[in-house]
C-alpha cells in the first residue's frame, strides 16, 4: 500500500472515530435526560450501547443502580468500585440515608465518617446516630446546630424533636432562632418556627407584614407574647434602616415594655443601622446596648470604631468577637493595626508577619506594614513536560473535560475537584495548565489557587484577551492591571458568564447599562445586549463604563470599583465628610458582596501590576485616601445607577 493510500486510510479511520465519538456523546446526553425524566426503559436501551470501559460508564452504572432501589450491599459495592469519581461520595450519601431510615446508627456513623462532602441532611443523620449511641457531646452539638438562621431539611425534624423531649432545647431556643431568622430576613423560617409554638404564644398572624408596612405601630406597647416582641424588634430594625434617629426616639419611649435582653438588642439594632450608614452616633447607641448580642452587631461596632478612628474601642470589639471570627484575615489585620496604633509594636508586627505569608488583600497590606515588597516573594514553579504529560492522562481530569464538552458543568467541576484532592502542588499546577489550554479559565485559576507550598502566579493571574484588554485600557486611559483585576473578579475570563441578575460576559455588564453605553458611543442600543456576548465588545463597553465612573468619582480606583459593582451613587454615598483612609472606607462598605469585591479587585490589580513589570506595586498607595464626599453632585450624570 502506498504512502498516500496509508494516509487516506488513517484519515478515514480518524473520521470514523470522531463520528462514533459524537454519536456516543449524543447517546449519553439522551440517556441522562431519559433517566432524569423517569423513562427507565429508554434509558436502559441507550445505556446498553456503551462499552464497559467508556470514560463515562460510571455515570450510567450510577443511574442504573439508583433506578432499581439498590440494597445497602449493592451501594457499598458501587462505592468500592468507583472510588476515583465523586459518584462514590454521592452514593455514600444515599447509603447514609438508607441506613438512617433503617435505624442502623453504627452503620450511619461508619459511612458518614468516610464522606468527603457532607450536607445538612447528613449532619442531622450523624447527630441522631451520636445521640442514639450516647456520645458525650452529641446533645451539645445538636443544640448548636439548631441555633442558626438557615433552612434545614425535614430529616432534621426528628433530631430537634428528640432534643426538645430531652429538655436540651426549650421554647427559649426557638425564640432565639426566630430572632436569628428575622435578623437574616428569613421570614419563611421565622413563620415556620412560630407555628411550632403553642397557639397562645405565637405572634399575630399579620405581625411580620405589619413590621414592614407599619412598623412603629408594632413596636408600641410591647406584648405579653415573646414571639410578638421578636416581630416588634424586627419592625424596629426596619425603622432604623430608614431613620436611626426616629428609631432611637421610638425605642427610648417604648423600651420599658421589653425585657432587659430585648432592650439591649434593640439599641444594638439601631446602632448597627447607624454604623452601616456611617452616622456619628453609632458608638453612642452601642454604649446604650451594653454588650452587643448578635455577631453582626459586634462586627459593625468594630467598623464604627474604625470609622471614628477609635483604636482602643476597635481592639476591645475585636477581642469580644467569637474565636472563629477573630481568626478571619479581616479581624487579624485590624487587630494588628489597632495594636500598632496603641504602641504595641512587637505584637502588631508578629501578627503582620503571619498575615504577610497569605496571598490576599490583607496579606498584601500586612506585608507593606513590615516593609516587604511583593517582588521578594518566591518565583513561579516551572512545569516540566513530564508533569504535564502525566496530568493529561489522569482519568478524572479527562472525564471532567468530556463532561464539560457535553455542557454538564456541575458534574465536570465535581470530577475535576475530586481528582485534585490527591495531587501534589506540582500536579495541581499541571492540572491548572491543562484547564488553561482547554480555555476553562475559571477552573484553571481556582485550581492554581489550591497549592500550599509552591505556586505559579502566571496561572493564578492569567491574561486571556490581553491584546484587546490592553488596547481598550489605553484608549480609556485606564491601568491595565486594574482592568484585569476587575475582569478576573467579574468572570474569571469566561466569556459566556451570566450572573443570576443578568449581567453578561467578561466584564459582567447589565443589559440596561449596555444600552446606555451604546448610546454614549453612538451605537445601536437594540443590539447592545447581544453584543455583550462577544469578548471584544464586552471589553470595549466595560472599559468605557469604568472610565466614566472613574472620572465621576474623583479618579479614585476604590470608589470606581465599588461603583462598578454597586452603582456610582452608592459609592459616593458611602464617602465620609472628610478624607478617609481607603482601607477603612472599604471595610465599612455596608453591602457584603461589594465589600468583598473591592478588596479582591484591588488585590488582583497588585498581582497583575507585578506581572506586567510595573513599579505601581504598593496596595496602600494604589487604594490611597478616599476624598471627602462632595455635596450636591448628581450620581446619575455619569452612568445608570441603581440608587
Amino acid at each position: 500500500m502506498g504512502v498516500l493510500q496509508k494516509f487516506g486510510l488513517a484519515v478515514f479511520l480518524s473520521t470514523l472515530a470522531l463520528a462514533a465519538g459524537a454519536s456516543q456523546d449524543k447517546d449519553f446526553v439522551a440517556a441522562r435526560d431519559a433517566y432524569a425524566k423517569g423513562r427507565i426503559d429508554q434509558f436502559e436501551r441507550l445505556a446498553d450501547k456503551f462499552p464497559k470501559d467508556h470514560l463515562l460508564a460510571p455515570y450510567l452504572r450510577y443511574w442504573r443502580l439508583k433506578s432499581n432501589n439498590p440494597s445497602a450491599e449493592a451501594m457499598q459495592a458501587f462505592i468500592g468500585q468507583h472510588a476515583d469519581t465523586p459518584l462514590s461520595d454521592r452514593m455514600r450519601q444515599d447509603l447514609v440515608r438508607k441506613l438512617a431510615e433503617a435505624g442502623d446508627w453504627p452503620g450511619v456513623m461508619h459511612q458518614a465518617g468516610r464522606l468527603v462532602k457532607t450536607d445538612a441532611e447528613t449532619q442531622c443523620f450523624t447527630l441522631r446516630a451520636r445521640l442514639a449511641l450516647n456520645e458525650a457531646t452529641a446533645q451539645k452539638d445538636g443544640v448548636a446546630f439548631y441555633r442558626n438562621a438557615r433552612d434545614l431539611p425535614s430529616a432534621c425534624d426528628p433530631l430537634f424533636a428528640q432534643l426538645f423531649e430531652r429538655g436540651a432545647l426549650s421554647d427559649e431556643d426557638r425564640y432565639d432562632r426566630i430572632r436569628h431568622a428575622l435578623e437574616a430576613n428569613n421570614l419563611r423560617l421565622a413563620r415556620e418556627l412560630d407555628g411550632r409554638l403553642p397557639a397562645d404564644q405565637r405572634m399575630q398572624a399579620d405581625a411580620l407584614a405589619r413590621a414592614q408596612k407599619s412598623p412603629a405601630g408594632l413596636v408600641k406597647g410591647g406584648s405579653e407574647q415573646r414571639a410578638q416582641r421578636e416581630a416588634a424588634l424586627y419592625a424596629l430594625a426596619h425603622i432604623a434602616k430608614q431613620d436611626t434617629v426616629e428609631a432611637a426616639h421610638l425605642w427610648e419611649a417604648e423600651q420599658g415594655n421589653y425585657t432587659e435582653n430585648e432592650r439591649g438588642y434593640g439599641w444594638g439594632t439601631i446602632a448597627m443601622a447607624a454604623a452601616k450608614r456611617h452616622e456619628p452616633r453609632a458608638l453612642e447607641w452601642y454604649a446604650r446596648a451594653g454588650e452587643p448580642i448578635s455577631e453582626a452587631q459586634r462586627t459593625w461596632k468594630v467598623r464604627a470604631a474604625l470609622w471614628k478612628g477609635n483604636w482602643l474601642e476597635a481592639l476591645y470589639g475585636i477581642n469580644g468577637l467569637p474565636e472563629a471570627t477573630q481568626a478571619e484575615p479581616t479581624w487579624r489585620y485590624w487587630k494588628a493595626r489597632a495594636l500598632q496604633a496603641l504602641k504595641s509594636t512587637a505584637s502588631a508586627n508578629a501578627m503582620f508577619a503571619r498575615l504577610s505569608n497569605e496571598f490576599h488583600y490583607y496579606g498584601l497590606l500586612a506585608a507593606e506594614e513590615l516593609g516587604t515588597r511583593l517582588e521578594t516573594r518566591g518565583g513561579d514553579h516551572v512545569l516540566t513536560p513530564d508533569e504535564l504529560a502525566e496530568t493529561e492522562e489522569r482519568t478524572g481530569l479527562r472525564r471532567a473535560l468530556l463532561l464539560r464538552k457535553l455542557d454538564l458543568k456541575i458534574d465536570a467541576v465535581a470530577e475535576w475537584d475530586w481528582t485534585l484532592r490527591a495531587l501534589s502542588d506540582a500536579q495541581i499546577l499541571a492540572a491548572a495548565e491543562l484547564a488553561r489550554r482547554e480555555k476553562w479559565y475559571d477552573r484553571a485559576i481556582l485550581t492554581a489557587e489550591k497549592t500550599r507550598d509552591i505556586h505559579n502566579f502566571d496561572l493564578r493571574y492569567m491574561t486571556p484577551y490581553r491584546d484587546i484588554a490592553e488596547a481598550y485600557a489605553r484608549r480609556n486611559e485606564l491601568d491595565p492591571a486594574w482592568v484585569y483585576g476587575l475582569m478576573r473578579q467579574e468572570s474569571r475570563f469566561m466569556d459566556y458568564a451570566r450572573s443570576s441578575v443578568g449581567a453578561i460576559g467578561l466584564m459582567q455588564i447589565m443589559p440596561a447599562t449596555a444600552r446606555w453605553i451604546a448610546g454614549q458611543l453612538g451605537l445601536s442600543k437594540a443590539k447592545a445586549a447581544e453584543h455583550m456576548k462577544e469578548p471584544e465588545e464586552n471589553i470595549r463597553y466595560g472599559t468605557y463604563y469604568l472610565k466614566r465612573i472613574h472620572g465621576s468619582l474623583g479618579q479614585s480606583a476604590v470608589l470606581a470599583t465599588a461603583g462598578y459593582n454597586a452603582g456610582p451613587g452608592r459609592a459616593r454615598k458611602w464617602q465620609a465628610d472628610k478624607p478617609l483612609e481607603a482601607a477603612i472606607y472599604i471595610d465599612n462598605i455596608p453591602i457584603l458582596e461589594t465589600r468583598d469585591y473591592v478588596r479582591k479587585v484591588m488585590a488582583n490589580a497588585i498581582f497583575y501590576s507585578q506581572r506586567f513589570g510595573s513599579d505601581h506595586n504598593s496596595l496602600k498607595a494604589r487604594i490611597g485616601v478616599i476624598p471627602a464626599r462632595t455635596k450636591g453632585v448628581n450620581g446619575d450624570e455619569a452612568s445608570p445607577d441603581p440608587d
